[in-house]
């Protein structure tokens, strides 16, 4: 009798794990970004929680933590402004398996806040995550150019500085895990892309899309986050209505980048 084996595996999937949108909303910054806001799955408000802008206390972590737990999944989150950057450590600390942090940044934010004794601040959280997160193994910095290499990198091993990307696959040799969280600050692009209240890197927004498409195309993504808007006063919001259209655009793009999804079939019968 012949006798035939048979092996399927009808679908391998490598992407972002989970597609929900989730928005945070510490300032209302996102009431200016309609087509962004209609496709969120969930809207987090975090107005109304003190001492969070550009440094958060440990009591206003626990109260951001405990209203991101509401959220059924985490695909993509928006966070706001990059002075509230700092909430992609509370992200990170709820991945259980070994990643990489791929951080498109103009700022490595990995500087030590030892003068704010128990604060979390938009510029040392990468560095607390890099001390107290265990599961993240390594980070890789893309884009920067505003700060130098960080002291407190500690195993160079762990570490790896791209303020130049120029090639996608340049990015992939650097990663060192196949799980990775992917971490985006507006400001790592250039000012003809996306307006944020911090200095600029030189990072078009085609780039990122080619680098995201990359980085989905090869590797398990736990997570994404975003920041870097611009946030005015009321009475100057007319004054930055463009501004704020490219910011938008800039979102959507990568949120149609975070979206995307490699589908391979496999089948053999011998």
């Amino acid at each position: 009798m012949n006798m035939k084996s048979y092996f399927c595996k009808e679908m391998m999937i490598m992407g972002l794990l989970h597609h929900d949108v989730t928005v945070l909303d510490f300032d209302h910054v996102y009431e200016q970004q309609p087509a962004l806001t209609e496709r969120a799955d969930a809207w987090i408000d975090l107005s109304n929680i003190e001492a969070t802008n550009l440094f958060c206390t440990q009591e206003a972590m626990e109260e951001i933590r405990r209203r991101l737990a509401a959220r059924k999944t985490s695909g993509i989150t928006y966070i706001g402004s990059g002075n509230y950057h700092y909430v992609s450590y509370a992200l990170l600390s709820e991945i259980d398996r070994p990643f990489t942090l791929v951080l498109f940044d103009n700022h490595t934010d990995a500087k030590r806040s030892d003068q704010l004794p128990g604060m979390l601040t938009c510029g040392s959280w990468v560095a607390e995550a890099m001390a107290h997160l265990p599961s993240m193994r390594q980070v890789v910095w893309v884009g920067v150019r505003s700060d130098p290499f960080p002291s407190c990198s500690g195993n160079r091993s762990r570490t790896v500085l791209l303020p130049e990307l120029k090639h996608p696959e340049q990015l992939l040799s650097a990663v060192g895990t196949n799980d990775i969280y992917i971490s985006i600050d507006k400001d790592v692009l250039d000012e003809a892309d996306a307006v944020t209240n911090w200095d600029h890197g030189k990072m078009r927004l085609k780039q990122l899309i080619v680098a995201l498409h990359t980085l989905i195309m090869s590797k398990n993504v736990v997570g994404i986050d975003v920041c870097g808007e611009l946030k005015t006063s009321p009475a100057d919001e007319w004054k930055y209505a463009e501004k704020q259209r490219l910011n938008e655009q800039a979102n959507l793009a990568i949120l149609e980048a975070g979206m995307f999804q490699q589908k391979t079939d496999y089948k053999h019968i011998s």
